[in-house]
């Protein structure tokens, strides 16, 4: 079921869905799942955003020993955390930095996401989903090669009395999202926009019911309007609660796939739903983390 609009506090209004001086006008939206391709994202997707560095944020950009910069926003005081996995346009990708402050100033935790490309790398850096990109995507940043960063970034947050993290993933981030529960690592995940298709189509890993039915953790789901039918139908949710955990699903069918952190926040229609993705994960996270 779709959620209600909420109200929340100015400064959370403000981070999450302020517009983006870049932003070109939505389109209309495209309800039809596409068919799987070697890409994250389907073509009607929205394009990489780059960051609007006007903005005012809440957080702070930490360098660890190791070189990994974080983006740390949220209560010193927290002892929840939310680790952020970026999409394929990375750390300095739209507004997810933004993101992370509203995720922060609505549930009252720690957020804390990595740079896992380093050096503010950007798939629009290769030209996008060109061959050169899926090369690069696929070598470097496997997830064998992120976790020990994702690594990091744990223990940044116990090292400051973190006892429990959710953790949140946006497009192609989903997938680290899905593989770090299933680790046990996470009291629970939120995918937006997921493209975990890239699992089995890139990596040789597992297809999505298999990534499903791996976790180990409440898991919920906000698939776009083009996104793929199991996100949204049950195939993938009543795998997750046939194991205990609760696998949750809030469709936007009005939306178009990375919306949340890409799309053009001065449409209503995008503002309305960046709104009710955020309420979602914000519910979601303190229920279970």
């Amino acid at each position: 079921s779709r959620l209600r609009h909420r109200s929340f506090s100015r400064k959370a209004q403000q981070a999450r869905a302020e517009p983006d001086s870049n932003s070109k006008p939505n389109p209309a939206p495209n309800p039809t799942p596409t068919p799987p391709t070697m890409s994250c994202c389907p073509p009607e997707a929205w394009p990489g955003l780059t960051e609007d560095t006007s903005r005012e944020l809440a957080g702070t950009v930490e360098t660890l020993g190791s070189g990994l910069r974080l983006y740390v926003a949220g209560d010193a005081a927290a002892t929840k955390g939310i680790v952020v996995v970026h999409d394929v346009f990375g750390f300095a990708g739209g507004r997810v930095k933004s993101v992370c402050d509203a995720l922060a100033a609505d549930t009252g935790m720690l957020v804390i996401m990595p740079d896992l490309y380093g050096d503010d790398a950007s798939i629009a850096d290769l030209g996008g989903f060109n061959e050169a990109g899926q090369a690069w995507l696929k070598t470097e940043h496997s997830y064998e090669k992120l976790s020990p960063k994702l690594e990091e970034a744990y223990e940044f947050g116990k090292a400051r009395g973190i006892t429990s993290f959710g953790g949140i993933g946006f497009c192609w981030g989903a997938l680290p999202i899905f593989l770090a529960s299933a680790e046990g690592k996470l009291a629970a995940g939120v995918s937006c926009h997921p493209s975990l298709q890239l699992s089995a189509m890139m990596y040789g890993g597992l297809d999505e019911p298999g990534l499903a039915a791996e976790v180990k953790c409440p898991q919920l789901l906000m698939p776009a309007g083009g996104d793929a039918d199991h996100y949204r139908d049950g195939t993938l949710t009543d795998i997750i609660n046939a194991n205990g955990f609760e696998g949750a699903a809030v469709d936007f069918p009005d939306m178009r796939h990375g919306w949340t952190i890409r799309g053009d926040a001065t449409d209503p229609a995008v503002n309305r739903d960046v709104y009710a993705a955020m309420s979602a994960a914000k519910d979601f996270f303190i229920k279970h983390v």
